[in-house]
């Protein structure tokens, strides 16, 4: 890691800290604009979940000319950061657009919060920013996924569909099935890309450095910071250093979980920078922090006051993995910086009964690299040869 380039970031992101969330303008090349590029039919839709959040869904229907037999709809789910965009950034060794040549109805999420996911009933995310934002991927896995889940099949007339979730993706989703097991029977099978849970003794820098801060929590707070990473706040920062200086931008895609054996060039940077990031609640990083501390999968920690309340019990209890009782195919990376191995394949892995859990077959292989190295397309075969199981 270099230094001065994580001391520019932070110098850069706390100058823009007042603005962050106050422009709420598309990105100049947003997913429809991918998707119609690329010459794929494209729809959007509109979800809004229990509470109240309005989320967007984008669609590839069917393959350019609809040639293929048609095997039904399919869910895709972003990480932290990330959008429904990152499911196309390659081009035609996306998963995205591999999937719907092979027949597949293509639904790609956006969770609450990020760029196209920024909207509520209620609230303004710029004038209600601490009641907007007060959600974690807990919330993500509650309410975002079982409404997008109910809408899917509603609107294709299927009774299960697969899905594939890629970090948060996966989190979310172990998430919905502690709390909400009966979604359970609307999931065929699920393919995890670098699943993530607790991030408990994990290699990330940034996420054990803040884990390693006392009070940062009340810090956010007392300085009315509640969104985090906007794509037209940090965001444009990021893209102007990765514009003047690619071996800054290199440093910053390696220290967020690129390998330096499959950094993204620098022409496939800036198509991932179009939509990266794409914005997050401080809650819900928050979140994983306080499973680095205390390396317990678990809902959010309020401390025990409020806990009581919500809880009423001083810890929320762990959610319960176990109730995953679907077909659960995982793949990790060798030098994945937000995930434990060990964890994840002797303690996560067992608490479900049908799991296969493959090790990605290249060196140093990080988290990033499940969505923006050449070597996606092992993951994209592999992802389709489960499906074929289904």
């Amino acid at each position: 890691m270099n230094s001065p380039f994580f001391v520019l970031i932070n110098i850069i992101a706390a100058a823009l800290n007042s603005l962050t969330g106050q422009i709420f303008h598309l990105p100049e090349r947003t997913t429809v604009d991918i998707i119609k590029e690329a010459f794929y039919p494209d729809e959007t839709h509109i979800v809004q979940t229990e509470d109240n959040y309005i989320l967007t869904l984008h669609r590839i229907p069917h393959c350019r000319n609809n040639s293929v037999a048609p095997k039904g709809p399919i869910l895709l789910m972003h990480g932290l950061l990330q959008s429904s965009a990152d499911w196309l950034v390659l081009g035609e060794k996306s998963l995205g657009f591999i999937l719907a040549d092979a027949g597949y109805d293509v639904w790609l999420g956006n969770s609450r919060g990020n760029t196209y996911s920024k909207a509520h009933v209620n609230l303004n995310p710029l004038l209600d920013a601490k009641s907007f934002f007060d959600f974690s991927y807990h919330e993500m896995g509650k309410y975002d996924l079982p409404a997008v889940i109910d809408y899917i099949l509603n609107a294709t007339g299927t009774s299960k569909i697969p899905y594939v979730g890629y970090s948060e993706g996966t989190t979310q989703f172990w998430v919905m099935m502690s709390e909400r097991p009966e979604y359970n029977d609307k999931i065929s099978q699920a393919n995890f890309w670098a699943p993530v849970t607790n991030m408990y003794r994990i290699t990330s820098i940034p996420i054990n450095a803040l884990a390693a801060m006392g009070g940062i929590e009340t810090l956010a707070r007392a300085i009315g910071k509640y969104e985090l990473f906007s794509h037209f706040t940090t965001g444009n920062s990021i893209r102007v250093i990765c514009q003047n200086a690619d071996w800054l931008c290199t440093e910053f895609f390696n220290l967020i979980g690129s390998s330096l054996e499959r950094m993204p060039n620098k022409a496939l940077k800036t198509k991932i920078l179009e939509n990266f990031p794409a914005g997050i609640s401080f809650k819900q990083l928050f979140h994983y922090v306080q499973g680095t501390r205390s390396g317990v999968f678990r809902p959010f920690d309020y401390g025990t006051e409020k806990n009581l309340e919500i809880y009423k019990k001083p810890m929320p209890d762990p959610y319960n993995i176990s109730r995953t009782t679907i077909p659960v195919f995982m793949y990790y990376g060798g030098s994945d910086i937000y995930i434990n191995n060990e964890i994840l394949i002797n303690e996560v892995a067992n608490e479900m009964q049908h799991v296969t859990v493959d090790l990605i077959p290249y060196e140093n292989f990080n988290h990033l690299d499940f969505m923006y190295s050449t070597n996606a397309d092992w993951l994209s075969s592999k992802t389709l040869e489960n499906l074929n199981l289904a």
